[in-house]
């Protein structure tokens, strides 16, 4: 007998082009959505209809059904997590099992099971360069309102990674054996640009270059990427760096004293692939995250994946990637002339790759979820 599931959603961090997260709640819930097993509706606040009472064309989810509560999201959610209240039951079927959401939030409900997900619990992390900035602190303090309350009262709780699952543990007290990793999946489109010849594409520059996917930020590494663009200019390397997504203010400025740096702002999510497949390999030096989409996606398109031996990277390629200490730059220098002039060993690093990342599916993170939904109802 199919459960019945009540997904609770921002509607904006589907919206395409969208982040790791974005992705992660778009796909699975299309899995869960087409699987025998699982009757599913949505819930969010009517504020993202459209005058025609539908979800923005460029949200994923559409062909879902849903359900709507009158409240802005925003307001609301605030109060839940402050006092926990207004209660959601009123809102989900009395014959609802569960009461999903594949994104970090709390929701108060007593009638209906929740599954709460939570990709990673970086507002808690104490050593990070950035942990004691005051920006990270009022995030750590707004978190600390309701993140152990969905810990604790979630029947269920996913995340993406071991790695997660474990911070969970250790910096909250978490009960692991609530806690279940369903991880994250790669795009058919990634695969399919294995098998595209990388010469015959359009390449935002013609000199070689390394991609990275996640914007020129202190999180995603930005130091290090000026750092590694001036070393292969004393190099004489022709080696670009082409970075995708948001762009702190900071480090655009700091970027334009750089030729061999290139910023393309946010990329359509059509357009990566294509992007990725020209690469000589995705550098991805990250110093955070709870799982770290695109050396997969990298490896999935046949490049190198070259990533920071950080949170749940290095558990995210495996032996698959080309793990490096992100400040070690004269040697990430080296790795990336290596690459560039030994085509032999990026086609075994692609190959290899691409096995590795045939391990990860939206249909295998699908089932693991409705897996959990029975075993634990």
């Amino acid at each position: 007998m199919a459960l019945s599931v009540t997904s609770y959603i921002h509607p904006i961090r589907t919206f395409l082009p969208c982040t790791g997260a974005g992705r992660h709640i778009n796909n699975v819930l299309l899995q869960l959505f087409q699987s025998n097993f699982i009757n599913l509706q949505l819930l969010f606040s009517q504020q993202w209809l459209t005058d025609q009472k539908q979800l923005p064309h460029n949200c994923p989810l559409q062909p879902i059904p849903f359900q709507t509560f009158p409240m802005p999201e925003n307001q609301t959610e605030r109060l839940w997590k402050l006092i926990d209240y207004p209660s959601m039951d009123r809102y989900v079927p009395d014959d609802t099992d569960w009461l999903y959401t594949p994104m970090e939030t709390y929701i108060p409900v007593k009638k209906t099971p929740v599954a709460a997900t939570i990709h990673d619990i970086q507002a808690f992390e104490p050593h990070l360069p950035w942990s004691n900035t005051w920006h990270h602190r009022w995030f750590r303090y707004k978190w600390g309102h309701w993140v152990r309350r969905t810990l604790t009262q979630s029947r269920l709780v996913f995340t993406v990674s071991e790695f997660s699952k474990q911070r969970m543990v250790t910096l909250l007290g978490a009960d692991e054996r609530k806690i279940i990793v369903v991880g994250n999946g790669i795009e058919a489109s990634f695969f399919a640009a294995a098998h595209l010849d990388p010469v015959t594409l359009p390449r935002p520059l013609e000199a070689p270059y390394v991609f990275m996917v996640g914007g020129l930020r202190q999180p995603k590494g930005g130091d290090y990427y000026l750092a590694l663009a001036q070393a292969l200019t004393q190099r004489h390397s022709p080696i670009q760096i082409v970075i995708a997504g948001q762009i702190d203010p900071i480090y655009a400025r700091a970027a334009e004293m750089y030729d061999n740096l290139h910023l393309l702002g946010v990329v359509p999510d059509e357009d990566l692939p294509k992007l990725m497949r020209g690469a000589l390999c995705l550098l991805f030096l990250s110093l955070y995250e709870g799982f770290g989409i695109p050396p997969l996606e990298a490896m999935a398109v046949g490049i190198p994946a070259v990533v920071a031996n950080r949170a749940s990277l290095p558990e995210v390629v495996g032996e698959s990637g080309i793990v490096v200490e992100p400040e070690a730059t004269e040697e990430i220098v080296d790795i990336l002339l290596n690459l560039e002039a030994d085509s032999v060993l990026c086609r075994e690093y692609g190959q290899q790759g691409r096995q590795h990342a045939a391990q990860y599916t939206w249909p295998t993170c699908a089932d693991r979820v409705i897996d959990a939904f029975y075993q634990y109802a």
